[in-house]
């Protein structure tokens, strides 16, 4: 029988003779092709997304942050190096403008670990102003909490000043946290630290959590020590009064916390002296009312 290769059916007669053409020339290739063998470990989690770094198997993410924590943590020995070497300079009267130039002019973050621990070491006022300063230029987070730190715990009055002063230059209200936080610690001396960092930023808000802290209550534990009279002390909010009599007692006992009532001055003009219920007092009559207050109904 023979098909007039024009019509319809011829054509269809062609289609069916071309693809039985190409699929016997693809079976032919992969005939031709030879056996695919095993893949190796390398090919296998290459094609998950991991590369061999260091005897283990990670992803480029990962080796990228190895990395750069490899580059940060050699940037910060360099620089305790680098920095030392300048402290050096400091005293050789041919070297030493240009080192102290150098040092306020710090603006690197990975210097803050070097920076931070010279700060803490360093004898001369005037050097220790210049590591407040480098540490004021570079603003990073982990600059700012070591002004923060400076501020409330460095020994040298005139230093925690400085440090508070930059903070100012900042921006007050990222060292506002930490600093009322350390309000409710139970070292005084370093409450009243805090509260005289807190008067030098000038923020208002902080009026309630200084309140708080106007007066603090400590345990003490008298007698039983190693002389007549010992005491040691520990914080508490509350407690009753002090107990005397033979052998240790424990009790507690009230301190006026004068920072503190100096901060509160400084940032409201006003002055209650110890009266925390007068100071709560006045704070509430001075703050506003919620949008639809109604005084009469005492509600919206």
């Amino acid at each position: 029988m023979t098909v007039d290769v024009t019509s319809p059916k011829g054509t269809a007669v062609r289609h069916v003779v071309a693809s039985c053409v190409i699929a016997s020339l693809a079976l032919a290739a992969v005939a031709a092709e030879p056996a695919a063998g095993p893949r190796s470990p390398q090919e296998v989690m290459g094609e998950r997304g991991f590369v061999r770094h260091r005897g283990a198997w990670r992803t480029v993410q990962e080796i990228e942050l190895i990395e750069r924590a490899e580059r940060a943590n050699l940037g910060r020995k360099e620089w305790v190096t680098r920095l030392e070497r300048l402290r050096r300079q400091l005293d050789q009267p041919a070297a030493a403008d240009r080192a102290a130039e150098e040092i306020r002019g710090i603006a690197d973050a990975a210097a803050v670990p070097a920076v931070v621990a010279a700060l803490g070491k360093e004898p001369v006022p005037r050097v220790r102003g210049w590591y407040v300063e480098a540490l004021a230029r570079i603003r990073s987070p982990d600059a700012v909490a070591a002004l923060i730190s400076a501020a409330v715990d460095h020994p040298d009055d005139d230093t925690r000043i400085l440090a508070t002063d930059r903070l100012v230059l900042i921006g007050p209200h990222a060292a506002v946290p930490p600093l009322v936080a350390a309000l409710h610690g139970p070292d005084n001396a370093r409450v009243n630290r805090a509260a005289a960092a807190l008067g030098r930023l000038g923020v208002p808000t902080v009026a309630a959590p200084l309140i708080d802290a106007l007066q603090t209550k400590h345990v003490v534990v008298q007698g039983g020590g190693s002389g007549e009279g010992a005491m040691t002390a520990g914080f508490t909010p509350d407690g009753g009064g002090l107990s005397m009599g033979g052998g240790p007692k424990k009790g507690t006992v009230v301190a006026n916390n004068a920072r503190v009532l100096e901060a509160l001055i400084a940032l409201t003009g006003k002055n209650f002296e110890w009266d925390a219920a007068a100071w709560r007092t006045w704070l509430a009559s001075t703050q506003s009312p919620p949008p639809g207050y109604d005084p009469r109904r005492g509600g919206p």
